[in-house]
C-alpha cells in the first residue's frame, strides 16, 4: 500500500475549541456517579485531570474506570508507554521504573520522520495507533493518537473511532489518520465513510479532508465529471462527496445519464470562485 508522505504531513486547521464544562470541581463531584442505565442520558464526568507523560490533560468524557478507583477522580496516572492507568503518582513512579514497553504490538504500516502508524489485530487490540518518536530518546515512541474500525462493516464504516490526545492536537495528526483511514480503503478496493454521528472536532476534520480530496480531484478532471468517478478516485462514500460538493457551491447542475449515473459540470471560473471563497488556495501553491 502507497501513502503520499506530502499529503499525509499536511496540517489540517481546525477553527474551533470544544467548550468546557464552567461547573466548579465541587459541583462536578456532587454529580458524578456511575453512568445511568439510560443510553439516552449523557453520563457526568468523573475524572477531573488526566497526567499523561508531561502532560496533565482535562478530561472531556464520562470514563468507565473500575469502581474502586472512586465516582469521582481528582487525578488520574497514566504510563505513556503501555497505557495502564495508576491512581496515585507514586504507583506511576514504581512502574515506569520496571515498565519494558517501548513501542505499541503490531506492524508499522507507515513511517514518515519522526511519526509512525502501528496496525494492531483488532482480536487483541482492536486500532491503529499513531507514535511520535522521543526527541530525547530515540528508541522510545509514544502514542499520540489512533483510531478503530470494525474488520466486517455491513455499512461500509472505515473508521469507527478517532482520537488524538488534547497535548498533540493542532499538530495535523487527525488529518494523517483521517487519509489513513481512506488509504485503506483503495487498497481493499472499497469506499469508506465515518461512523456517524461525527463529534464536533471529528466533524471539522472530515469537512477539512473531504474539502482537500474532492478539489484536489477536480482540478485532475476538470469539465465533466461523473459523482461515479469521484468516489472511485477518492474512496470516499457518495453521500460524503455530494454533501461536500454542495457544501462548496459546486453541486450546482446534475442530470442522470442513460446508465442512471449522476454527473455534474464544474467549469474552471467555478474551481477558482471556490478556491478564492473557501481560502484553499495551497491547492494552487
Amino acid at each position: 500500500m502507497h501513502l503520499d508522505g506530502n499529503a499525509l504531513k499536511k496540517k489540517a486547521r481546525q477553527n474551533s475549541d470544544i467548550s468546557l464544562s464552567k461547573e466548579k470541581p465541587e459541583e462536578i463531584k456532587k454529580r458524578a456517579i456511575t453512568p445511568p442505565s439510560d443510553p439516552s442520558v449523557v453520563p457526568p464526568v468523573n475524572v477531573d485531570t488526566v497526567v499523561y507523560g508531561s502532560f496533565e490533560i482535562k478530561a472531556w468524557y464520562y470514563s468507565p474506570y473500575p469502581l474502586d478507583f472512586g465516582a469521582y477522580i481528582d487525578k488520574l496516572y497514566i504510563c505513556d508507554n503501555c497505557l495502564r492507568y495508576m491512581q496515585r503518582e507514586a504507583q506511576l513512579v514504581n512502574h515506569k521504573a520496571e515498565c519494558k514497553v517501548r513501542k505499541p504490538p503490531g506492524r508499522v504500516i507507515y513511517s514518515n520522520g519522526a511519526i509512525r502508524v502501528f496496525e494492531i489485530d483488532g482480536h487483541e487490540h482492536k486500532f491503529y495507533v499513531l507514535t511520535e518518536r522521543d526527541a530525547k530518546h530515540k528508541s522510545i515512541e509514544r502514542m499520540v493518537g489512533y483510531f478503530s474500525k470494525e474488520k466486517v462493516s455491513y455499512d461500509n464504516y472505515n473508521l469507527a473511532c478517532i482520537m488524538t490526545l488534547p497535548s498533540h492536537q493542532r499538530k495535523g495528526y487527525g488529518r494523517v489518520l483521517i487519509e489513513l483511514s481512506y488509504e485503506i480503503s483503495k487498497h481493499e478496493g472499497k469506499t469508506g465513510s465515518p461512523e456517524k454521528p461525527l463529534s464536533p472536532l471529528g466533524s471539522l476534520g472530515y469537512k477539512s479532508y473531504w474539502g482537500f480530496a474532492l478539489m484536489t480531484t477536480l482540478l485532475h478532471f476538470r469539465g465533466d465529471v461523473t459523482i461515479e468517478e469521484i468516489v472511485n478516485k477518492t474512496s470516499i462514500h457518495e453521500e460524503d462527496v455530494i454533501d461536500t460538493l454542495s457544501r462548496l457551491n459546486l453541486l450546482t447542475y446534475r442530470r442522470s445519464l442513460e446508465d442512471g449515473r449522476q454527473n455534474i459540470c464544474i467549469t474552471e471560473e467555478m474551481l477558482q470562485e471556490t478556491i478564492v471563497r473557501f481560502n484553499i488556495t495551497w491547492l494552487v501553491n
